[in-house]
């Protein structure tokens, strides 16, 4: 299997996508900086993103592609299979909905109770909240398309998809900027209004795409077929299992919300290290398990363990010196991206803070993506929801005991260990299963990306220090391009000497018959 061809395909989507987020995220603190409006839209956006992501990214990616990718070589089959599961998520979906829409004033309460002290941030949430939700409706069933399309391989469209998020807020916010709307309240109003639009773009993009391959969905009265049955047996628990980093990320917005700005503190750091896990955790992980689904169903066991070993070690000789990059660079990538208008130097430290705790976790993150396609693959999705569970758990208790002495710092401590300890229970079970046989070179070779990534900051430190730094004197583009600068050159110093230690063979990524 070439691992690499596709996996540049999403990544370059997936970058193309998180420049235009973090664009779109620069506008939003201009705008709102890190008050209270800009907590209450924060808040709001959350909840269709987090349901979207344990829903989207655990029940439909984690149960539906191996499902679907065993039944893909009989097309009829294949087709019966996912309309069926399409239809009633469909009708679920909408019953979904307009519950919550109905409850969403006690949603509020039980997710972000710290807002319930002042009846104008709450009714601000209450109104932005309901506007954003339905969202869901439309990005679950575009997510079930896109699961549909990167079985077939069509990898790049499902990829893209989320640019569209990012051009309509975008476009809201020049609008907002033009027409000089300085009622921040009717602002927040316009620009969820754009985030809800996006999504039903991205649906009819994607039933076009199907439509074309032959998969148009069909909607009609639902039935409990023995398909259906199945699908769900799975999904359950993997709703959590595979949406774990967002219930942790849920906990921490419902703490935060008791300290001023601290909902908008951990949203800017969670932005900033969701990118490197998106271009390395998510996108392998989309490539992995269908991929790893059909050689599971083939029995193919040597090329299983390959593919395996391939996924994890280029994970982790990604994600390391990304960790580490972040640690050094994280207070300059707060201020080039955020600080202007209302977001102010202190906004700056508290965010960095935070982004440097998250960088931290940022090999278990992209860790637990990898590991729980293992188990996903082979539609195990009980062992990956307990941990979960337990990883959960720990946070909540962590969260609730560090917030009381050290206030939003303690809660990003707090989701970086827990989901140190989710990455560390998947890593034993994969082994004692014997789902994961680790090369004999892998630990050798994360001992080597270790040091080449410390060797980098060296390097970064010394041409921050006696060559180009960045400073307040120089105008935003300026700063914006030294960052650049620092970014592409730790990349290129980290590939040369990666290569010349032999970390790094590229050609063994392309060789589908040799173990890395």
């Amino acid at each position: 299997m070439n691992i690499i061809k596709p996996l540049f395909q999403i990544s370059g989507m997936t970058l193309i996508s998180r420049i235009f987020g973090f664009l779109r995220d620069i506008l939003i603190a201009a705008c709102f900086g890190a008050g209270g409006i800009a907590d209450a839209f924060f808040v709001a956006i959350k909840f269709p993103n987090i349901f979207r992501r344990i829903l989207a990214e655990g029940a439909l990616n984690i149960s539906f592609v191996p499902m679907f990718t065993k039944k893909i070589d009989n097309r009829d089959t294949a087709k019966k299979f996912y309309r069926e599961i399409f239809n009633f998520l469909f009708w679920l979906l909408i019953l979904v909905v307009s519950i919550f829409e109905l409850l969403m004033p006690s949603l509020i309460y039980l997710f972000a109770p710290g807002f319930m002290d002042s009846d104008e941030k709450f009714n601000l949430v209450l109104d932005l909240a309901r506007i954003s939700f339905p969202y869901l409706f439309f990005i679950s069933l575009t997510s079930l398309l896109c699961g549909v399309l990167n079985s077939l391989e069509k990898y790049t469209l499902a990829a893209s998809l989320p640019i569209l998020v990012n051009l309509f807020m975008i476009s809201a916010l020049f609008f907002i900027f033009n027409n000089g709307i300085s009622d921040t309240e009717g602002a927040a109003k316009i620009l969820m209004s754009s985030f809800l639009v996006s999504g039903l773009a991205q649906l009819l993009i994607c039933i076009y795409a199907c439509q074309r391959l032959g998969y148009l969905p069909s909607i009609h009265y639902p039935k409990i077929s023995k398909n259906i049955k199945d699908f769900f047996k799975l999904s359950f628990p993997a709703m959590g299992a595979g949406g774990i980093t967002q219930i942790n990320i849920l906990v921490g917005t419902i703490i935060a919300s008791f300290e001023n700005k601290a909902v908008s503190y951990l949203y800017y750091a969670d932005r900033i290290y969701q990118l490197p896990l998106a271009l390395i955790g998510i996108s392998i992980g989309i490539v992995l398990l269908p991929n790893l689904s059909k050689e599971i169903k083939k029995n193919n066991s040597q090329l299983i363990q390959v593919i395996q070993n391939k996924s994890l070690e280029l994970s982790l000789i990604l994600a390391i010196p990304a960790s580490i990059g972040l640690i050094y660079l994280s207070n300059d990538i707060i201020m080039v991206l955020f600080e202007r208008y209302l977001f102010d130097t202190n906004d700056t430290i508290a965010t960095s803070r935070v982004l440097m705790i998250f960088a931290l976790g940022l090999p278990a993150f992209v860790c637990i993506k990898i590991l729980q396609i293992l188990f996903f693959a082979r539609e195990n999705t009980s062992l990956p929801m307990r941990f979960a569970l337990i990883s959960v758990i720990t946070n909540i208790i962590l969260s609730i005991i560090l917030f009381q002495y050290i206030g939003y710092v303690g809660i990003a401590i707090a989701t970086t260990l827990s989901s140190w300890l989710n990455a560390i229970l998947l890593f034993r079970k994969s082994l004692k299963e014997n789902f994961l046989k680790i090369s004999a070179s892998l630990p050798k070779k994360i001992f080597k990306v270790i040091i080449v990534s410390i060797l980098m900051i060296a390097f970064l430190f010394t041409i921050e220090s006696y060559i180009l730094d960045i400073n307040y004197s120089f105008t935003g583009i300026v700063n914006f391009l030294i960052l650049l600068f620092y970014i592409i050159i730790g990349i290129m110093f980290y590939c040369i000497v990666c290569s010349k230690m032999a970390i790094i063979k590229i050609q063994d990524f392309f060789n589908d018959n040799k173990m890395s």
